[in-house]
């Protein structure tokens, strides 16, 4: 969700039709330790279970989930551009040898091939593109690849080549540029395969960075697939409501049931791999986990399905097309169709949480709002956040907030404080500017100083019953709080003057549990997904690859630290 999304308040198309999600809700799989297995929980996991099973229990299995056989192999944790890049200057981030035409030029990449480093620039790199692969015999080619391209590209493209039966990825928009590139090849590479896979493509219909035309985007994507390719895919787009705006906000790359790929990342281009890229974090799990990823795309596509008419036809706002065969139809797919599971070979406990907005109006379908609250109502020690921001969206030249704070976590937070608890907070300063873009295309911060938002925290401290006031108010949050603007190093802004913008969705509670997914912390009303891990071993990972470097290079910024 960004700043001009809200812009839509000002909109007055046809408001589209809000149907109850159709068909039975989907049952806890069986296989692998089954979903309800509670026991081993840290407090803050056992927190969240317990107010999740108070509050939606008829929705555990459908919009939330516990599974314990899950495994977070090497490189699961998945941050952009990589952790190599903390603590160096912004001069040595590696460029892309970008081009549009040219015998050396991919044009479908936009970028050079090459032989040797220097066939790339004084800042670039030359190196194997497992993206640019297209069949199981082609071999990654050389190119010049910026800091995030292998990161990001060959996460995308290996995981999806990696699928037997089923593909679901659902994100915000349609992906451009070298995203868009990778996601065709991976197609085309399970059509070369001969395996018989569908692959539902989902993604918001959000049209201040323009609508999205479904048709188009399976034309593109299906572009290099011969007739006889035995996969099929599915393209479609959504927007729930226009006043209030809402639409799928949800990053995920489920597989097979076997292994997703969860978090903030989008699949923008400019955005990500050029040179001012904003800072994001997801996450890949492999497990039974994965097949939550797929149930709640599953949701999402029930309703999609269900709401396709002449009005959204007209506005663009609900559609779906499928390709079969070389012919493109406007058939829905069904649910996904998973290998029987099987017991996982891994130990660590995830709980799957999602919120469904305005396609599932009951209260019970929105599980992750009153998770995200349940951990830090349950911290003892810290609490860590990453986030674009805590305040609202805001009007953009008008600083009008489009809505009102998220007062259940302020709360929550301001609680944390008077009993102890470290909080240290990472978000975008209000000047972020990445991808050379302007303020409407990647507003990456919702406009709000670090001062205003220890303000509203500090408030909701002083609000707490047996609170200290004046100057014993004061030094009790300036001795528990700081927060900071997200910095990558010392350097305050890119060689081409764009200041670093954030969009991880962390939250981590006493090094035990954390959550990452696409969800913010400021309310937006959209449809979400993420995981909370409750892992010791991982959260020290986290904290050390992860929120060490970054707290380390943004401290220095900090207010109230």
């Amino acid at each position: 969700m960004t700043r001009a999304s809200l812009l839509l308040l000002t909109l007055t198309l046809a408001a589209c039709a809000e149907t109850e999600l159709t068909g039975p809700d989907v049952a806890a799989e069986p296989g692998g330790k089954a979903d309800g297995v509670a026991a081993g929980l840290s407090p803050v996991g056992d927190a969240v279970v317990a107010a999740l099973d108070a509050t939606a229990p008829a929705d555990r299995g459908r919009t939330w989930a516990v599974t314990t056989d899950n495994r977070l192999d090497a490189g699961w944790l998945v941050q952009s551009p990589p952790a190599a890049h903390w603590g160096q200057p912004a001069a040595a981030l590696t460029l892309p040898a970008l081009c549009t035409t040219g015998a050396s030029c991919d044009v479908d990449f936009g970028i050079l091939a090459c032989s040797v480093d220097a066939d790339c620039g004084p800042r670039g790199r030359c190196a194997p593109l497992a993206a640019t692969a297209r069949a199981p015999s082609q071999a990654p080619q050389r190119r010049c690849v910026g800091h995030s391209d292998v990161a990001l590209l060959d996460e995308l493209h290996g995981l999806i080549t990696s699928a037997r039966t089923t593909v679901d990825l659902t994100s915000l928009q349609p992906p451009d540029g070298r995203f868009e590139a990778t996601l065709r090849n991976a197609i085309t590479w399970l059509g070369a395969s001969g395996r018989t896979v569908s692959i539902r493509l989902l993604f918001g219909a959000f049209p201040v960075q323009g609508a999205v035309d479904a048709r188009a985007v399976l034309a593109r994507l299906t572009r290099d697939l011969p007739a006889t390719a035995k996969v099929t895919v599915s393209v479609g787009n959504y927007r729930s409501s226009n006043l209030p705006p809402s639409w799928n906000h949800s990053k995920i790359v489920a597989v097979d049931g076997a292994t997703a790929l969860v978090g903030g990342h989008n699949l923008w281009t400019k955005h990500y791999l050029d040179g001012e890229p904003v800072h994001d974090l997801s996450m890949r799990v492999s497990g039974a986990a994965a097949r939550d990823g797929h149930r709640f795309a599953d949701l999402q596509w029930r309703w999609t399905c269900a709401n396709r008419s002449w009005i959204t036809r007209i506005t663009g706002s609900v559609a779906a097309f499928t390709w079969s065969r070389g012919a493109t139809s406007d058939r829905c797919p069904g649910d996904s169709v998973l290998p029987t599971p099987t017991v996982g070979t891994g130990a660590t406990t995830v709980i799957a949480a999602g919120r469904l907005a305005l396609i599932d109006p009951r209260d019970a379908s929105n599980p992750a709002d009153l998770a995200q609250v349940a951990m830090v109502e349950a911290a003892a020690r810290t609490v860590r956040i990453s986030q674009q921001d805590l305040g609202p969206v805001q009007a953009p030249v008008l600083g009008i907030p489009l809505g009102g704070w998220n007062q259940e976590l302020l709360d929550a937070l301001g609680a944390a404080i008077l009993r102890g608890v470290d909080v240290k907070i990472v978000v975008s300063s209000p000047e972020a500017r990445v991808g050379g873009l302007g303020p409407s295309q990647a507003p990456y911060a919702n406009g709000w100083s670090l001062a205003e938002v220890a303000d509203e925290i500090t408030a909701a401290v002083a609000a707490q019953p047996g609170a200290p006031t004046g100057a014993a108010l004061q030094a009790l949050v300036c001795g528990k709080l700081a927060v900071a603007p997200i910095r990558f190093s010392a350097d305050d802004a890119f060689t081409t003057g764009g200041v670093p913008g954030n969009h991880a969705k962390l939250l981590f509670v006493d090094d035990a549990t954390f959550y990452i997914g696409s969800q913010n912390l400021y309310p937006a009303g959209l449809t979400e997904f993420g995981y909370i891990v409750d892992s010791a071993a991982a959260a020290a990972a986290l904290r050390d690859t992860y929120w060490a470097p970054l707290w380390q290079q943004s401290a220095r910024l900090a207010v109230c630290r």
